[in-house]
């Protein structure tokens, strides 16, 4: 005989039935392994189940089908003993700063208080928006839910082997931009760790180099324009420091046929600037801006 059950799950991760608490690990496991987006019109207030035989239970989120409930630094939990890898580049967070992760039911799956707090202690601002930091010092930024859309992230892509902000490359800095869609500049905000050090404390000079024609390529890829680097002028004007925070942003300046001109400066907290590039990028001649 076909039976009904509606079951409801707080923001805690917390099932309860008719009021009751429900924390049998079996039963929550085989709920969380079974449950699936439901298309029964009859029960519109609950929009997942899980099916076992003829016993339907239906499930009620008061915000995430899935709450995470722990965390040990790899996996998250969730249910009774079910988990998921964690991989900071699927962290979204809110507008009201309510942290989720990717979920395999529901999309989403929001982290309890515990797990959040957890996990913020690796949650660093980056300009309008915020980084998770690893150990190794890199940084992903987190997606931003329902913010402004005036300015879009650019991500390390995994296929890409670039140095700068390549994915595939080990030895990458793995640098994320925001361009943002109403001044036209391309920006990212970076902490350099001791292995980008030259002497004295300070960032290698080749590097900050490195850092200017990055962000300078970045103005150019975002127009889906494709030149390389034909001349590069870079000014030092303080040294940049191992362990401190400091904002690169540029903007394309000038279009001549193939010609491009690109000007970036890296700023420190206190917006001075420490060192300032003019690139020459030009395309190939079989581009159409030839």
């Amino acid at each position: 005989m076909k039976r009904d059950y509606f079951y409801e799950v707080d923001v805690r991760g917390v099932v309860t039935l008719d009021g009751h608490e429900q924390d049998d690990p079996w039963f929550l496991d085989t709920l969380y392994r079974r449950l699936a987006a439901s298309a029964n019109p009859e029960v519109p207030d609950y929009p997942f189940v899980s099916r076992c035989g003829e016993e339907m239970n239906y499930l009620r989120p008061a915000d995430t089908p899935i709450v995470y409930t722990s965390f040990d630094g790899r996996r998250l939990g969730y249910g009774g003993s079910l988990s998921i890898a964690f991989r900071p580049e699927e962290l979204r967070v809110s507008e009201h700063g309510v942290l989720y992760h990717a979920a395999p039911v529901g999309l989403i799956g929001r982290c309890a208080s515990a797990v959040a707090v957890d996990i913020a202690k690796s949650i660093v601002p980056w300009g309008p928006c915020f980084a998770y930091r690893s150990v190794d010092g890199h940084e992903v930024v987190l997606e931003s839910m329902g913010t402004d859309d005036a300015w879009m992230v650019l991500r390390p892509r995994p296929d890409n082997h670039c140095v700068g902000c390549g994915g595939a490359n080990p030895l990458s800095l793995r640098l994320s931009f925001l361009h943002n869609l109403r001044d036209q500049t391309v920006q990212t905000w970076i902490t350099p760790t001791p292995s980008m050090q030259g002497a004295m404390g300070t960032v290698h000079g080749g590097l900050v180099s490195l850092l200017l024609d990055e962000v300078m390529g970045k103005a150019l890829s975002v127009r889906s324009i494709k030149a390389p680097t034909a001349k590069l002028e870079v000014n030092f004007r303080k040294p940049m420091r191992v362990g401190s925070r400091y904002h690169c942003w540029s903007r394309l300046e000038e279009m001549q046929g193939r010609k491009f001109r690109v000007r970036a400066c890296i700023e420190d907290a206190e917006a001075t600037v420490v060192a300032e590039g003019h690139g020459l990028f030009v395309s190939p001649r079989s581009d159409s801006h030839s």
